[in-house]
């Protein structure tokens, strides 16, 4: 056993792991992380083939064989599925927009070509989960990512390089998410193509 007599932030003493321990914690956390994949999975399976309103926990089951218990521990029904593939996908846009660079001219239209190409990327699983998702609720760790925040930031950085000339910075920002949303949002529900 490993024995440390260091002390936490809260003046504790450290309890000594073994790393056999260690390894077992991470193989669980692994497992789960596989278990919540091959959930999910199933249910993109289900609303590619089938639409959102097939989904449910007994449908889940019997495409990965797990028990309804199982997938109870990991959501709480459908709509928590539904809600997590949205979270994926609007966390792959935002894990990419994070890369570019806002000095960059064109950096807007990366934004939506990004936005574009992560949406379409399974768009009929995407239109459903992302439609379904924006109407029922906007709660968890995205919730503090505001696309109009990221916009705003990136028009001040525009503004302030001389690269954009406009009264109220703010009110453009909204109107280029208000936009942006109104075709998202027209796009889930089929009224574009891909």
């Amino acid at each position: 056993m490993e024995k440390s007599g260091a002390e936490g932030e809260d003046g504790s003493i450290a309890v000594p792991i073994s790393a056999r321990t260690v390894a077992r914690q991470e193989r669980a956390i692994e497992e789960r992380d596989r278990t919540r994949s091959q959930i999910l999975e199933a249910a993109r399976g289900i609303i590619r083939d089938q639409g959102v309103l097939e989904l449910s926990v007994v449908a889940v089951t019997e495409v990965t064989e797990l028990t309804r218990t199982t997938i109870y521990r990991y959501f709480d029904g459908p709509n928590e599925m539904v809600f997590a593939l949205s979270d994926e996908t609007m966390q792959r846009i935002y894990a990419r927009i994070d890369a570019l660079d806002p000095t960059d001219r064109r950096y807007l239209d990366t934004y939506s070509k990004v936005t574009v190409e992560e949406f379409c990327s399974d768009s009929v699983v995407n239109r459903q989960a992302i439609l379904l998702a924006s109407t029922q609720r906007f709660h968890g760790e995205l919730a503090s990512l505001n696309p109009e925040v990221i916009i705003l930031e990136n028009l001040r950085t525009r503004q302030a390089s001389g690269l954009l000339e406009v009264d109220d910075v703010e009110l453009a920002a909204r109107a280029v998410v208000t936009y942006f949303r109104g075709a998202l949002y027209g796009w889930a529900a089929g009224f574009y193509t891909d």
